[in-house]
């Protein structure tokens, strides 16, 4: 389906309307990185779509960033796959922000079982 880098992450698309990102290991993702990544989603999607947000790597989302990224209007769900426990706190805690709570997110400990629920 195909493979992009953006300056932060690489993002898989792994069907017509599931994309998976795994952000690099050590980045601070700031708000124009969000809008850099919102952009090229629009670009990949034309209707609404599914995020598989891995989170094997170690980084951290400024507060703003976190707000915008859940405002995109065409993200359907929102899986993450959280292999250990601070990557589950950290995907708890990013699912509980206002923005956020009108999304259909869930945290998985297993890629697979997050790729099932996506589809």
């Amino acid at each position: 389906m195909g493979i992009h880098q953006i300056s932060f992450a690489k993002v898989s698309v792994l069907s017509n309307d599931i994309v998976e990102i795994t952000v690099d290991s050590g980045v601070d993702i700031t708000l124009d990185m969000v809008n850099e990544l919102h952009h090229l989603l629009l670009s990949l999607f034309s209707g609404s779509f599914s995020l598989l947000i891995n989170k094997s790597n170690s980084y951290s989302t400024q507060l703003d960033a976190l707000i915008h990224f859940g405002t995109l209007p065409t993200i359907d769900k929102i899986a993450i796959f959280a292999p250990n426990k601070l990557a589950k706190m950290s995907a708890e805690f990013s699912a509980s922000i206002p923005s956020s709570a009108t999304l259909n997110i869930e945290v998985f400990s297993e890629r697979d079982d997050a790729l099932s629920w996506l589809q």
